[in-house]
This record gives C-alpha cells, structure tokens and sequence, in this order.
C-alpha cells in the first residue's frame, strides 16, 4: 500500500495520545500529495519543485477483540466494501479546509483500477491548475509549465484504498489498543444528483478524542458520493466520487521527456 494507512484506518490507528494530531496531519498530507510523494526518481523533474520524503509505511494492526460494530453494522458496512469492489473506475475530488475553513488544498482524480491515474493540483489561492500527473502501470509523468516529465514510481500505488470501507468492518474493541465504532444513520440527502443514505461515523480509538466521519451512499449502488472527515481542531477533508458509470481511459502525455 502506498501510504501503509488508508483515510479510514488512518481513523482508526492506535497509537498514543501524543500521536493524534501527527495521525491528522498524515491523512490530510498523505491524501493531498499522494501523487508527488510516490514520484519522480529523475532529477531533473524535481528541480523546480521538491518531491517530500515520504514516510515509511505503518500499517495499522487489528487489535484483539471482539468486532467494534454491531451485527446489523457488520452487514451494513460489508455491503458497501462489495459495491466498492465492484468498480473499476472511478473520478474524485479531494478538498482540505483548515479548522477557520480556509481551502488549504484540492486535487480532482480520475482513476481507472488497478493502476492508472490522472490528477490535477490546484492552486488553493487563484484555483488555477499548479501540477498535473499521469500515472499508468509504474511509470509516472508529472508536468509543470508546458513540460512533462517521465520517471518510475517509487512504491506501488493501491488507488482503490482512496475509499475502503473494509477498515470499519476489521475494527476491534475490547482492548488498550482497541477502537470504538458507532454509526447512525441520518435523513437522506441527495448528492450530484443521485439520492444517498447519510450516515454518522464516529471512531474512537482507545484513550484518544473521536473523529467524525461523514457518509453519503447512493441508495441503489451502495457506491460512496461524498466523504466528510472532520478533526478535533474543527480541519475538514472532504471527498466527492463520481464517473462510476462513466467510459474513459487514461493513457501516457502524447509529448514527454
């Protein structure tokens, strides 16, 4: 896995008190620059703009214990995680807002699973396009200006675990390092025009505050539409998904370096 934490498991990690805003800041940074920190082994791309030295994986482990959810969450979440494995392409936006709500970052995606994508960084001041990346296979162009760049991927990228409802259903309580789950299902809402169920999560592991999560799920497709995460310090990631249906192909830049 690119990251070694997905959005939901970065909810759901365990480590200390100490860590919990560290955790925060990872998931924003992680998602945000999931692209430029996987890039570039040529030089000469990352000249202009330094690539972050991303950090080593750190998977999340499953605590012993007895489930976190309930039966009927149990069903409830196992149903999503098989819609979402169902996909094979999908579009998104990723938009973090700080806890005054000021815009900090926003990427649009579009993917095509396993392995191909294509994203767009936009300035959060002028929303003007900043960076551009194709990725297809584990070769990689990043284009700045009028010019892209060819290099190879650093890691795998696992574009699928942008939504993995399969980390609520591993959960466990029970223990010191266990984690509490709880979903409440709210008024439906619709959401680019496809009606969804709205849904609360609130994950709180062991000893920490909660983080909230907010849910919208097409009501037919069990599909995701909108993902609201909100921190302790009132910063928001938001993510919208769309294109479930839609016919595109990524390839490689016709002109690259």
């Amino acid at each position: 896995m690119p990251f070694g934490l997905t959005l939901l498991e970065t909810m759901l990690d365990t480590g200390g008190c100490d860590a919990r805003s560290d955790r925060k800041d990872r998931a924003m940074a992680r998602l945000v620059t999931l692209l430029a920190i996987l890039f570039l082994a040529s030089a000469c791309a990352l000249t202009a703009r330094p690539t972050p030295t991303p950090p080593p994986p750190t998977p999340t482990p499953v605590p012993d214990g007895t489930p976190a959810l309930s039966p009927a969450d149990q069903e409830q979440v196992t149903a999503w995680a098989q819609a979402w494995a169902s996909v094979t392409r999908f579009r998104a936006e990723i938009t973090a807002y700080d806890g005054s709500g000021a815009l900090r970052q926003r990427l649009e995606l579009a993917v095509v699973l396993p392995d191909r994508l294509h994203a767009i960084q936009y300035d959060p001041t002028t929303g003007q396009p900043s960076l551009e990346w194709i990725i297809v296979g584990d070769a990689g162009w990043i284009r700045s200006g009028d010019r892209w760049q060819l290099g190879q991927l650093q890691q795998p990228l696992d574009l699928a675990s942008l939504y993995d409802p399969q980390s609520l259903a591993t959960a466990r309580n029970g223990s010191a390092t266990g984690t509490a789950v709880s979903l409440r299902e709210l008024p439906p809402e619709t959401v680019g025009g496809t009606l969804c169920e709205k849904w609360e999560i609130t994950v709180t592991p062991s000893g920490q505050e909660p983080n909230r999560l907010t849910l919208w799920i097409g009501q037919e497709d069990h599909l995701p539409r909108q993902l609201h995460t909100e921190y302790p310090d009132g910063s928001l990631l938001a993510l919208k998904y769309w294109g479930f249906d839609e016919e595109f192909t990524i390839e490689p830049p016709k002109e690259s370096e």
